[in-house]
């Protein structure tokens, strides 16, 4: 059957991309931010005539910033250290824990579950939004006209559906202001402080929602699900032994399985916790046992992370707004505390929780669990805790850094024979999956990511996972299906093909007859 011409231009470009990148080469830098890797470029009567191995291709001069030698840019997301045909070092999750109602799995932190909003179709909000909106924006100055008739009801009313309309959107910081000035109209009502508190704690501000739910909690003190909520913030904030009392009051109110669940995490946590000590840093916050890490092993492990959290700022444009929690762990503990699986060797679920297994000093693979956990801490809050796992994963592998060279052979076949796990189901958890199925997880995660790199330049994938964050599902969508169809068509397995060095033979991912024995059967 013959390949349409646009999925040929595709595989076409796929391979130049990939086959340039096998030997030393010229890198054309285009005006649109994207670059392409060639093995020899000249300028010839206002056009760019390049070389993949011994094909010309042509560009138009004027679509070209500049070309320089070498195999792309130099920075730190593009240079791959050797892995030696070993599978991937870093064993993570992103630990979800599943919401009281639903069967879906949540995302990192603890997240609060947003409540229902006003009632739009009754006829007094229907009215309300009317005056309040402007097209399908919150007007800040009919809002203002309302607070001038100094009625307290409708002035909080309309700052309170302002709100909900703003978080609808994926605007929390908008939505908190507005919840604010109902509250001023209205300062005992417990609806608005639940509803600021959930804005508060999806912008990663969790010491703000304690507050307003222990206020909340002071109105009604017998209220199981305001208990359930400020248990919840306490354990984003960091106050453990003070989430155990709230969620306790909770169980002896109304007890439930998903609270029962989380108060027995909160209390292994914080019988470490209280063996602990704490040391902090400009952005971080570390939990350690004196008698199993080394003060200068302490100092190394916050000079790193700083390291790489400025390198993280840099290349994201984005600095997470609250400090991060890291926990050093004996591997016991991190087995009895996370009830991980076999194959996890950290874990990011809001917390770093990171078993130490002996280490007496800094080394280079911490140093990448580091940077991988960290990844995650700003990916969560980029992306609101809305990120896909292969999305989270795969960029978490690349900045670590960490390339998918090695897998590229095996990979290929097992998309050729569509045994491939499909990016659908690597959304969610990587928890269900076996060690063998674990490795190809990661292994598709980190060439997926590769991928949207090298194809729409990292400020695109940023942007994506910013609007991703913003509420913008149409978009999580476009990153999990736009690449996915195209490995399904082609590309995938022509970039894996094209990437296999001489003698390579696949090593560092598991062989075919191995997954065929623990096929994924989604």
């Amino acid at each position: 059957m013959e390949i349409p011409v646009k999925t040929r231009s595709l595989l076409i470009a796929c391979a130049l991309l990939v086959v340039a990148c096998l030997a030393p080469a010229d890198t054309l830098y285009l005006k649109n931010g994207m670059y392409i890797v060639v093995t020899k470029a000249t300028e010839k009567d206002g056009q760019i005539e390049y070389w993949v191995g011994s094909t010309k291709y042509t560009i138009s001069k004027n679509l070209v910033a500049k070309i320089e030698s070498g195999n792309g840019p130099s920075t730190s997301i593009h240079s791959a250290t050797p892995m030696n045909g070993r599978a991937p070092a870093v064993r993570d999750l992103t630990r979800r824990e599943a919401g009281p109602d639903t069967g879906t799995p949540s995302h990192d932190k603890l997240q609060l579950p947003v409540p229902g909003g006003p009632k739009q179709h009754e006829p007094y909000w229907a009215a309300l939004r009317n005056r309040i909106m402007q097209g399908d924006r919150v007007n800040e100055m009919k809002l203002a006209e309302i607070e001038l008739d100094h009625d307290a009801r409708t002035t909080s009313n309309a700052y309170f559906l302002a709100g909900v309309t703003e978080m609808q959107g994926g605007e929390a910081a908008k939505a908190s202001a507005y919840f604010e000035n109902a509250i001023r109209a209205m300062p005992e009502q417990v609806n608005l402080l639940e509803w600021h508190a959930i804005a508060l704690s999806t912008q990663g501000k969790y010491a703000e929602a304690v507050y307003e739910l222990e206020h909340a909690t002071a109105l009604e003190p017998d209220s199981v699900h305001l208990l359930q909520l400020l248990g919840l913030a306490r354990y984003d904030a960091d106050r453990t032994s003070e989430a155990v009392t709230a969620w306790k009051r909770a169980m002896e109110l109304s007890p439930d399985p998903y609270t029962e669940r989380l108060l027995r995490k909160a209390e292994r946590e914080k019988e470490v916790e209280e063996r602990s000590r704490r040391k902090q840093s400009t952005h971080f916050i570390l939990h350690y046992q004196g008698d199993a890490t080394s003060a200068e092993l302490q100092q190394q492990l916050l000079a790193t992370m700083e390291d790489e959290y400025r390198d993280l700022a840099s290349q994201l444009g984005y600095e997470p707004t609250e400090n991060i929690i890291i926990i050093l762990y004996t591997q016991k503990e991190f087995v009895d505390i996370t009830e991980a699986p076999s194959w996890a060797g950290a874990m990011n679920d809001g917390k770093l929780r990171i078993p130490i297994r002996g280490v007496t000093a800094m080394n280079p693979e911490l140093a990448r669990v580091l940077k991988h956990e960290l990844t995650h801490s700003f990916l969560r809050s980029l992306a609101g805790g809305r990120c896909p796992t292969w999305l989270n994963e795969g960029t978490a592998e690349l900045m670590e850094p960490r390339s998918s060279s090695p897998y590229a052979s095996r990979l290929a076949v097992l998309f050729q024979q569509r045994k491939e796990i499909p990016f659908s189901v690597l959304e969610g958890s990587f928890t269900r999956f076996s060690d063998l199925q674990a490795q190809v997880a990661y292994a598709e995660s980190l060439s997926g990511v590769e991928y949207l790199r090298e194809r729409y330049g990292m400020g695109e994938v940023v942007r994506m996972l910013r609007n991703i964050g913003s509420g913008v599902h149409r978009l999580r969508r476009r990153a999990r299906d736009g690449p996915a169809t195209e490995y399904r068509n082609g590309l995938f397995r022509v970039r894996a093909e094209n990437r296999r060095e001489p003698g390579q033979g696949g090593r560092g991912l598991i062989s075919t007859r191995e997954w065929d024995a623990q096929q994924f059967a989604p």
